[in-house]
């Protein structure tokens, strides 16, 4: 099994994994690969780790470029890799520079670490935004995290990054979180509330999933997703993408329009993905 990454963003937009039933071994290819954004770091590393502790051997190509190689070093993919993950090509020096207010190096996100790591996000945020709109992309950010933390806890492993944009190779100012966890998954999830017992589709059930007050458990529950996405587009365009199993959904919202554009894919992601861009205002 291969997993192919080529070009810039590759797993936030071509990349795709066949999920064999009993695949002998999984090289992930990273060579040719160009820009990477949080979405690709903390969905190699979940991608890895299930493969791992399934007792498949990894095998990852390091990129040629010395530039990006150096990033995979400073986001921390290498430190992160499985044990048992064979690593080929060139790995550059250690290059550690503070950028705590610029970003997040991919990391596992569990119950123990799950505050620390909110407070890192909380304090990227605050630098890099306005008073008036940090609280509601934290807010926004924060419930990616405690959903993973409660819903996709798994012995495979889940693995959040960040980093925020200065602008000044883009069109504006933007923050990018990822969150990839190899949990059970939203529709799995949902179906153990009798509510949702009549989904049959991952696509349906991330639609479901962004309702207010939709859950997998008994409790009663507030808006969820719903208020991730309407309170950060009050500030701004947020971009929120999620992944799970067959299907995904998008979407792109301002203080004027909310687009939803659900989907299947032909591949299947394990566990859940989820992947928030948040763009500030443009100004005349």
């Amino acid at each position: 099994m291969e997993l192919i990454l080529m070009g810039d963003k590759p797993l936030a937009t071509a990349a795709i994994l066949g999920f064999d039933t009993s695949p002998e071994a999984l090289v992930i290819d990273a060579r040719e690969i160009g820009f990477v954004c949080p979405l690709d770091l903390a969905g190699m590393l979940a991608i890895e780790h299930w493969a791992s502790a399934a007792a498949i051997p990894v095998t990852l190509l390091l990129p040629r470029e010395p530039d990006t190689a150096s990033y995979f070093q400073r986001m921390d993919v290498l430190r992160r890799v499985s044990p048992r993950t064979r690593i080929l090509g060139r790995i550059p020096p250690e290059k550690r520079a503070d950028l705590r207010h610029r970003l997040l190096e991919v990391s596992p996100l569990t119950k123990a670490t799950v505050d620390d790591l909110a407070e890192k996000v909380g304090s990227l945020i605050t630098a890099h935004y306005p008073r008036t709109a940090g609280p509601a992309v934290a807010g926004a950010c924060n419930e990616l995290l405690d959903n993973a933390v409660e819903h996709g806890a798994s012995s495979e492993g889940a693995f959040i990054a960040a980093q925020t944009y200065t602008g000044a190779t883009t069109k504006q100012p933007r923050l990018e979180l990822a969150v990839c966890d190899n949990g059970v998954g939203v529709l799995r999830h949902l179906r153990q509330n009798p509510a949702h017992q009549h989904l049959n589709a991952d696509v349906h059930a991330l639609e479901e999933a962004l309702r207010n007050g939709v859950t997998g458990t008994s409790d009663t529950r507030g808006n969820g997703l719903g208020d991730l996405i309407d309170g950060a587009r009050k500030h701004g365009t947020i971009r929120f993408h999620v992944r799970s199993g067959a299907g995904e959904i998008t979407v792109t919202a301002d203080g004027q329009r909310r687009k939803v554009s659900p989907g299947s894919r032909p591949d299947q992601t394990n566990g859940t993905w989820a992947w928030l861009s948040h763009e500030l205002p443009q100004h005349p």
